[in-house]
Parts: C-alpha cells; sequence; structure tokens
C-alpha cells in the first residue's frame, strides 16, 4: 500500500508507515496522512518557525554557542572580550555576533569605537 502526501512533490509514504499509523490511529491511514502533512505544512509556514529556525541555527555553531554562554555567565562584554574568551579573530566575532543579532539571540550596543553584546532580555520562545 502506498499513500502520497501532499507536503512535497511525490513524497511517497512507504507501507510500513502506513501499517503503524493504521494501528495507532485505528483509521485508514489514506485518512490521516493528509491530516499529518496538512498540520506539519502550517506549522512550518508560521511566523514563529522561521524564528525558531533561526535562533536553533545561529546557536548550531560551536563558538557562537560559547558566545552565548559567556554572555549569560557575564551580562554584558565587548567584542575584544569575547575574542579573548573564543581565540577567534576579530573579523570572525564580528561575523558570529552578527549572526547572533539576526536571529533575535543578541542585543548590541555600539559606545565610541567598541562594540558590546548582551542577552536579549526577552528573545521569545526557542519553540514555534
Amino acid at each position: 500500500m502506498s499513500i502520497y502526501v501532499n507536503m512535497m512533490p511525490a513524497a511517497k509514504v512507504d507501507a510500513a508507515l502506513g501499517e503503524r499509523l493504521e494501528r495507532l490511529t485505528g483509521e485508514d491511514a489514506a485518512c490521516c496522512v493528509p491530516e499529518y502533512a496538512a498540520l506539519g505544512k502550517e506549522l512550518g509556514a508560521s511566523p514563529g518557525f522561521a524564528r525558531a529556525l533561526r535562533r536553533v541555527k545561529a546557536l548550531s555553531d560551536e563558538h557562537r554557542l560559547l558566545a552565548v554562554a559567556l554572555l549569560k555567565r557575564r551580562g554584558e562584554l565587548c567584542a575584544c572580550e569575547i575574542q579573548a574568551a573564543t581565540g577567534l579573530s576579530h573579523a570572525t566575532v564580528s561575523h558570529h555576533m552578527g549572526v547572533l543579532v539576526a536571529a533575535g539571540a543578541v542585543a548590541a550596543r555600539r559606545k565610541g569605537k567598541w562594540m558590546y553584546y548582551r542577552l536579549r532580555r526577552n528573545p521569545g520562545s526557542l519553540l514555534p
């Protein structure tokens, strides 16, 4: 038994999945697969999902995660302090912090020549 899901073009659900869904729900899998596919599509298209995805991707780099951990412990740090803690070049720190700022996880402020970073107080929920 093959079931086609509308979520992706020609995405075929294998027979084993259909059988598991039928055992779980007690209904024909052809009935519930489109429902789950629609739910996945709806969640994937929501603004909250896009925001959460940006945050998770921003935190997926070990240097950015380290910078966030440093900010959590210290509150606010200058870019040069983050540079000293991570051993990265100034340009690389600037790039990583820009990614975190764009994702909404970190706030930045300039004071003269210096850039200071801190965690955002209310970055929103991580999950949509």
